[in-house]
């Protein structure tokens, strides 16, 4: 078994406890600050005098040392943890999950470090302080560090004197042989990794340790360092393909073991576990260990020689204090320092009168703002200046083009994350498409958020010297800076339908409602005047209605997938990182475009419709499908698609036509309807194959009523009865973004008979035949007045779909093709049109209309097919 063991010396200056401003992390006991300050100013350097950065050094027996000189020579006391002198002090410094975030905070950190450690000093019982991190220094960074292999982050690391790190996930990113080689000869201090193994075996693997001492003047502080076993599932596989991940409190417990059995001289006097795990609920203590069996595992049954714990991986801050197993009367902390350098965590260890390290306050610190006068501070912030200099450089280099401008939607010239966007849906794309490239299985579709948005992709922006149109790789991450990880969260249907519905923000919200990025695989209806709960209309996927009880794979990022901007649903399902960030897999989208010569585009078809603005169900438009009694075999009728709106009604607007096997039709011109008395003339369209037209397009509804007259042929062996069935929907074309008028699909049929001793057929005089029940005129009108020539009713009257009541005709004749005053249902369905309008069916919606002026439609419609709507793939003919 490999026992890699680094010691280290680090005379401290550091710190005495602070309160806890601003801090949301749940606190477990008394002792655990005692603030929640809401005040964001910046804070003002302190006047504490500034440490010397020549005050300490780390030793090792790699050769690796601080960048700052110590005063003495490595002191090793040669006594174990008995022979502390009761009072004696150490001051624990942590961070946890840094993610390379030099610019963000790489100078409010060292700033927060440099004053503790002043302040705590080496005088009287404090024999100073020990920096440590638990581990993703690096990976999932932002790109003035991830541009260039986080080497800027690792020398801020060093810079700031970090004595040991545990390794986290991410520091498997580029494969193990990466980070026992590049990332380990750069970093100044070592890193441990007491439960990744050789495969199949229990060494840990050759180039990390499974701990390492940090010697304090002269206390030796042994930190164990262990990772997730879920790294193997958050990296890729070829990296780590020799390795095994075991059980981290197993790790631990068999390293303490070993410490307790080294000789007198050359035991620890504190241990502290570094563990890259922890727990993702902070209300209390129960809570955390509750929501993380490896974090109540480590909490509960971790040798009680272990004084104090450091975790990470989940980027929750929290501060607890922990029964020691098997010693009732004793806490040892637990704590965990949120992440991205937010909080620098703070332990300070005390001896007591039974030999016993106990901590004598815990804190989390909070760094922004933060600005401290000190040598190390400005080598920081040289380093960062230095990074960000060489990062606009790399950024220049051009990664694609883009068509036309993508953006955040927006109100009022400002950004409004209530509406959807173009940029939203194509950042959603490359998620999901993204995944492709990784180990894991394919997503479904993706989703993002409003709120990761931060600029959009124009065409007249240049960054450096590229052409209009032309896109930089720093533009891109300025797009999505945050470097979140990008995976797949696996959920239930019943769960993504909640997602739909959580757009609605909990009362208290900064925003009341935060419009989802959707991948193009998705189509979503919704109603805002729907009752809380009850939004969401209509969820499908590829087409077809999602099954609320089938898993569903959704590409998204960690933000999203831990529950981030109250989308709790997300965090009901499993999240497997893919090891990229969703900045490199937007970077992907870009250059695969990129090596097709290939523009990336905007997609302007609508993916979320507001139902509440669809004009049928809201009583702006009604709509009937009216036909013959009867058509014989061989022969034609005329079946009319009838509307009457209150005001135009822009298009285009997709009618579906759909018919038995061996029937066809023909469409004619779209009319304006007149008086009943009045004739009407209608243009045919030309004849054109089915092949040639697949679908049938409106460019509006005009006001006042109107119909479209469709001709359909009864093949020569028809026999009992047609049913025709027409829907009608917004055209993908159109100019709609969240004001979609016809969002729903609206079903409309009307039956015939047929038969070689039918009557009746379109185009003969274009009397009605059979009337209605109220007594309908010859040429269809109703005795009282109430039915029009189509067979409308006042009350909802009877069309050609009106069985033993018969049907007016809907021919060419004088009358047949217009409509009374009263003609056609109020409520746009009629007793017999079957209007089908629950949102239960949505076909593909979109917009950006085409401006076509000519009202006309033409379609034949052969065998099984349907006329039907294929987004962003159509196939339309329009006159």
């Amino acid at each position: 078994m490999s026992k890699l063991v680094t010691k280290v010396l680090a005379t401290g200056a550091a710190v005495s406890m602070l309160t806890l401003p601003g801090l949301a992390p749940a606190i477990g006991a008394p002792s655990l600050g005692n603030g929640n300050s809401t005040d964001d100013s910046a804070t003002a350097p302190s006047e504490a005098a500034p440490a010397d950065p020549d005050e300490s050094s780390n030793d090792s027996t790699d050769g690796k040392s601080a960048p700052s000189d110590n005063a003495g020579d490595e002191q090793d006391s040669g006594s174990d943890a008995q022979s502390a002198p009761e009072g004696t002090k150490v001051q624990l410094l942590n961070i946890t999950d840094f993610h390379g975030r030099i610019s963000e905070a790489g100078t409010q950190v060292a700033s927060v470090v440099e004053e503790e450690r002043a302040k705590f000093g080496t005088g009287g019982d404090n024999m100073g302080t020990a920096l440590l991190s638990t581990g993703d220094n690096i990976g999932a960074s932002t790109y003035t560090s991830s541009s260039q292999n986080d080497t800027p982050t690792l020398d801020v690391l060093n810079a700031m004197g970090v004595e040991a790190s545990a390794v986290g996930n991410h520091e498997f990113d580029k494969g193990i042989d990466d980070l026992t080689g590049r990332v380990s000869d750069e970093a100044d201090f070592p890193y441990s990794a007491a439960n990744v193994y050789d495969k199949g075996t229990q060494n840990v693997v050759d180039g990390l340790d499974e701990y390492s001492i940090v010697d304090v003047s002269g206390v030796k502080i042994a930190v164990i360092g262990v990772v997730t076993k879920d790294t193997a599932s958050l990296v890729s596989p070829d990296g780590i393909a020799d390795l095994d991940f075991g059980d981290p409190t197993d790790a631990v417990n068999r390293v303490a073991d070993d410490l307790e059995n080294l000789p007198e001289d050359e035991r620890p006097d504190m241990t502290v576990v570094e563990a890259h795990l922890g727990a993702s609920s902070t209300e209390s203590l129960e809570d955390a260990k509750a929501s993380n069996a490896e974090f109540k595992k480590l909490v509960t049954e971790a040798d009680a020689s272990v004084d104090a714990m450091f975790t990470g991986h989940t980027h929750m801050p929290y501060a607890f204090e922990a029964p020691v197993p098997g010693e009732p009367d004793r806490t040892r902390p637990v704590i965990e320092a949120g992440s991205y350098g937010e909080y620098v965590g703070q332990v300070t260890m005390r001896v007591d009168g039974n030999s016993d390290w106990q901590a004598s306050g815990i804190d989390l610190i909070e760094t922004e703002g933060k600005s401290y006068d000190s040598e190390v501070v400005d080598k920081v912030a040289g380093i960062v200046s230095d990074a960000e200099e060489k990062a606009k450089e790399l950024g220049s280099e051009v990664t694609g083009t883009i068509s036309e401008d993508i953006t955040r939607a927006k109100k009022d010239g400002e950004e409004d994350r209530g509406a959807e966007s173009t940029l939203g849906n194509l950042v959603a794309d490359a998620l999901k498409e993204g995944v492709e490239e990784t180990q894991l299985e394919e997503a479904d579709f993706g989703i993002t958020n409003p709120g990761g948005l931060r600029t959009d992709l124009l065409c007249d922006d240049i960054y450096n010297s590229e052409e209009k149109c032309e896109v930089t790789v720093a533009e891109l991450n300025s797009v999505l800076p945050f470097a979140n990880d990008h995976g797949v969260v696996t959920m239930k249907g019943s769960d993504v339908i909640g997602l739909f519905e959580e757009q609605w923000q909990p009362d208290g919200a900064s925003r009341s409602f935060l419009h989802l990025g959707i991948s193009d695989d998705l189509d979503v209806v919704y109603d805002t005047d729907a009752d809380k709960g009850e939004h969401v209309k209509s969820v499908k996927v590829d087409g077809k209605d999602i099954d609320p009880n089938k898993d569903y794979r959704v590409a998204t990022l960690s933000f999203l997938a831990t529950g981030g901007d109250n989308f709790s649903s997300f965090a009901l399902g499993d999240f497997e990182q893919s090891g990229l960030t969703d900045f490199e897999t937007w970077e992907n989208y870009f250059n695969k475009h990129q090596a097709e010569d290939k523009d990336v585009t905007p997609d302007k078809n609508e993916r979320q419709a507001d139902a509440a603005k669809d004009v049928i169900d809201n009583g702006e438009l009604s709509a009937e499908l009216t036909g013959p009694k009867a058509i014989k075999p061989g022969e034609n009728a005329e079946f009319a698609l009838k509307t009457n709106a209150k005001s135009e009604v822009a298009g285009p607007i997709d009618v579906t036509i759909d018919l038995p096997e061996g029937y066809t039709a023909e469409a004619a011109a779209q009319s304006k309807a007149q008086s009943a008395s009045a004739g009407a003339t209608k243009g045919r369209a030309p004849e054109v194959s089915a092949e040639a037209a697949k679908t049938i397009t409106l460019d509006s509804i005009p006001a006042g009523e109107s119909e479209t007259p469709v001709t359909v042929t009864a093949p020569k062996d028809a026999s009992g009865e047609v049913t025709v069935k027409a829907s009608v929907q917004a055209n993908s074309d159109g100019p709609w973004w969240d004001d979609n008028p016809l969002p729903l699909a609206h079903e409309f049929e009307a039956t015939a008979a047929v038969g070689d001793d039918a009557n009746a057929s379109a185009g003969d005089d274009g009397s009605a035949d059979g009337g209605n029940a109220d007594g309908g005129s010859a040429d269809g009108g109703a005795a009282d007045g109430g039915d029009s020539a189509a067979g409308g009713n006042a009350d909802g009257g009877d069309s050609a779909a009106g069985g033993s009541d018969g049907s007016s005709n809907a021919g060419s004749g004088a009358d047949g093709a217009n409509a009374s005053a009263d003609g056609g249902s109020a409520d746009g369905s009629g007793a017999d049109a079957n209007s089908s309008k629950d949102g239960g069916d949505l076909p593909r919606t979109g917009f950006e209309t085409v401006n076509i002026v000519a009202a006309a439609l033409a379609l034949i419609v052969a065998g099984t097919t349907a006329v039907t709507i294929v987004r962003r793939r159509k196939l339309s003919l329009q006159n």
